[in-house]
């Protein structure tokens, strides 16, 4: 079969294979065909991997830190697909041949103290498809049968269909991100207006925050420059975003200073939730200053490099901020939300959402194109076909 694998953690890019072998199905396993994938931020990192050391290392927890004992890996992990086997050991109740399926990438041990209370998406022996273990940019991939969300049950491929059941998983972290944030009647900022901060307007406006800032960074000498920005700002306005701010005050001089003063001008002095989706350093720094006293940052954002500084101090203790990381879905309470939140008309989210979707599905086999495109920020969920 085709499949897109990362050889080497030291040199960029992927590569296309087209004789890997079909993977075969385990007692409790489901065989998916592969119908869509798309893109994610991490697969963006994977690709270009000299440059983001923590995502090497990450690769490597598995492999006792040792690059020379690396297996290549099929990378993705946002996806659907029809079931086409299942183990002699699957529940009829989970998946069938025929279904239309997605899964929870998230594989987790199920014995861990984390997963026997109710954390499983930070299970402490967690592995990851398509980071860790093999993924979904591929015509087939195998997942546990426990980790199978079935479409189906949700109106299936009319109610859910194909270009936003390839990519649950990425919109499952902006939800979990936003709905940890309790933002219905409060006022909430996005600092980073990539996939992850679009999602996550999106959502906070379907579950009724009162006013949304958005914010990112231009860089003149780069593709995200202060035209194509100000381009993904509108798409940001019409996903339910009130205000959007250049942070980078060489580009658009004044826009800082307008965010901080209207963010101090909020009741209680400051934002009440703080959605850091970027991982930039600078971000980490206006999400301190902005937010209110006794309010709350939640960060998905991974960053490329360890923080080099960060006044724990001034934006934490003494303004009493509760600080969270968010890692993946709440397996399975975020999967059942999202999916109810999709399928309902009158919460508006999947119409919002169209915005983002690229209308070009790239084949496979053209997958440099489509990582170009994402990169250059030309688009911002794009769709890759076996």
């Amino acid at each position: 079969m085709q499949a897109l694998k990362k050889h080497s953690l030291i040199e960029d890019g992927l590569q296309l294979v087209t004789d890997e072998p079909e993977p075969s199905v385990g007692h409790a396993e489901v065989k998916i065909r592969v119908e869509a994938a798309s893109i994610c931020g991490t697969d963006q990192s994977i690709y270009q991997i000299t440059s983001r050391p923590g995502m090497r290392d990450e690769m490597l927890a598995y492999n006792g830190g040792d690059v020379t004992r690396y297996q290549p890996i099929i990378v993705g992990h946002e996806f659907c697909g029809e079931v086409v086997e299942v183990g002699e050991d699957v529940p009829q109740g989970i998946a069938r041949p025929g279904d239309y399926v997605t899964s929870e990438m998230h594989i987790f041990c199920g014995h861990c103290q984390q997963c026997r209370t109710g954390r499983r998406h930070i299970c402490k022996n967690i592995r990851v498809k398509g980071l860790h273990l093999n993924g979904a940019f591929a015509e087939y991939v195998v997942v546990p049968a426990s980790n199978v969300v079935n479409l189906g049950r949700f109106g299936g491929r009319n109610v859910i269909p194909i270009r936003f059941g390839a990519f649950l998983d990425a919109l499952g972290n902006a939800v979990h991100t936003v709905m940890e944030g309790d933002v219905e009647g409060k006022t909430v900022a996005v600092l980073g207006c990539g996939a992850q901060g679009l999602m996550a307007t999106a959502v906070a406006r379907t579950l009724g925050a009162t006013r949304i800032y958005i914010t990112d960074f231009s860089d003149p000498r780069g593709s995200f420059n202060a035209s194509r920005l100000a381009s993904r700002f509108q798409t940001a306005k019409e996903l339910g975003a009130d205000f959007c701010f250049d942070t980078n005050e060489d580009a658009v001089a004044g826009q800082k200073q307008e965010l901080m003063e209207r963010a101090r001008s909020e009741h209680g002095g400051g934002i009440d939730v703080v959605l850091e989706m970027s991982g930039a350093e600078s971000a980490y720094k206006d999400a301190g200053a902005m937010v209110k006293n006794g309010g709350q940052i939640l960060l998905l954002g991974i960053p490329a490099r360890p923080l080099r500084s960060f006044d724990f101090g001034k934006y934490a203790v003494w303004k009493g901020v509760t600080i969270r990381g968010i890692f993946g879905r709440r397996m399975f309470e975020t999967w059942y939300a999202m999916l109810d939140l999709l399928a309902s008309e009158k919460s508006g989210l999947k119409s919002r959402l169209e915005k983002i979707i690229s209308s070009e599905a790239v084949p496979l086999s053209d997958f440099e194109r489509g990582f170009e495109l994402v990169r250059n920020h030309e688009a911002v969920k794009l769709l890759l076909t076996p």
